[in-house]
């Protein structure tokens, strides 16, 4: 009996670390597979962004005031980044023009510099998925649609807004 119990522990210590270290080397290649995204995308994003400004599109450069990682409440590895950006003279009624001339311009981003997509090939690797202002703010959602898991997030956006435009 005594032995039986001391297995049943031994096993379930065992099972204990191997979930706990299969989970911190999960989560820690995630957060580098994320960065790595992020830096990707920065350059995609930073690029559209002065295009809207050489195009007179906008008609001061946009300031990029933070890019972060969305929380991964979607799902491991989704690849979506939220900006804070400053751009002078765009009202609320513009903002859906401004996201779609963005992800126009980063579908040809993707095309010139053949950056593939998870979606199909020919198709765009980013998808700017939101545009919102708060007071002279704008918030861009990101997507990079480099694996199946942000592809899924994408989908679940979808679903809560049927409104939305540019699905993969």
């Amino acid at each position: 009996m005594n032995r039986t119990i001391t297995i049943l522990i031994g096993v379930a210590i065992a099972v204990g670390l191997y979930l706990l270290i299969h989970h911190v080397i999960v989560r820690r290649n995630t957060k580098k597979a994320q960065s790595t995204a992020l830096e990707q995308t920065n350059v995609a994003v930073k690029a559209a962004l002065q295009r809207l400004a050489d195009e007179h599109f906008i008609s001061a450069p946009a300031t990029i005031l933070d890019a972060n990682i969305i929380l991964d409440g979607w799902g491991r590895g989704v690849m979506a980044f939220e900006y804070l950006v400053l751009i002078d003279q765009v009202t609320d009624e513009q903002l859906p023009i401004l996201r779609q001339r963005l992800n126009h311009i980063l579908a040809e981003f993707c095309q010139d510099h053949q950056i593939p997509s998870a979606v199909a090939s020919g198709e765009s690797a980013f998808l700017v998925t939101d545009a919102w202002r708060h007071t002279k703010r704008i918030h861009l959602g990101v997507a990079y649609l480099v694996n199946e898991a942000t592809i899924e997030y994408i989908q679940d956006l979808h679903r809560l807004d049927p409104k939305a435009k540019g699905q993969p």
